[in-house]
């Protein structure tokens, strides 16, 4: 499977085999809460423009501070370039960029997001790491494809979830990195 994050064909980079180095969590979609017995669902949950996002935490293989990034000719806006993660080639985009907002400079707390689905990987920066949210079904709701008043959401958004007095928008990934599915 090709990631189709905006890079021109000649571009792309295939990652070499999977060595599971650095992997930062080990999860599965579901998890029994053994105190209440209640199913839940862990989110790793970030900042971009001041809004509260979420991930699947099943498919985040690490967070990495910023470090260099090489640029790609040609790329589109959201797509920053390139790193080497430990001998890895793994393309870069710029959540903020990708999700319609303005650019803004990258401070201590911006990182970079590994989000690993198969054998690619695609770094998404973000303005900060909060947390991982561990939230109920009845804590998580279907995004619909209109968010009232007609705001569309592009079809980034997945699901909406309640964390407390926060409200979460969990993204789909195959949408905002250009994933085929499965």
């Amino acid at each position: 499977m090709q990631m189709n994050i905006g890079f021109h064909q000649s571009d792309k980079y295939k990652a070499p085999g999977d060595s599971g180095v650095g992997s930062a969590y080990t999860s599965t979609d579901e998890h029994i809460d053994t105190e209440t017995d209640e199913k839940v669902e862990e989110y790793l949950i970030f900042t971009v423009n001041s809004i509260s996002f979420g991930v699947d935490i099943s498919i985040v293989q690490e967070i990495i501070k910023m470090q260099k990034i090489y640029p790609i000719p040609n790329s589109l806006p959201h797509c920053k370039g390139i790193i080497n993660l430990r001998g890895t080639i793994v393309p870069v985009i710029d959540t903020r960029i990708k999700l319609g907002y303005e650019p803004a400079p990258y401070d201590e707390n911006t990182c970079i997001v590994i989000i690993k689905i198969d054998t690619d990987r695609v770094g998404m920066i973000v303005d900060r790491v909060n947390e991982v949210a561990r939230l109920t079904p009845d804590e998580i709701a279907n995004a619909p494809g209109t968010l009232g008043r007609g705001v569309k959401s592009g079809g980034m958004i997945e699901k909406l979830a309640r964390g407390g007095e926060k409200v979460h928008q969990i993204l789909d990934v195959y949408t905002v990195l250009s994933i085929p599915r499965a």
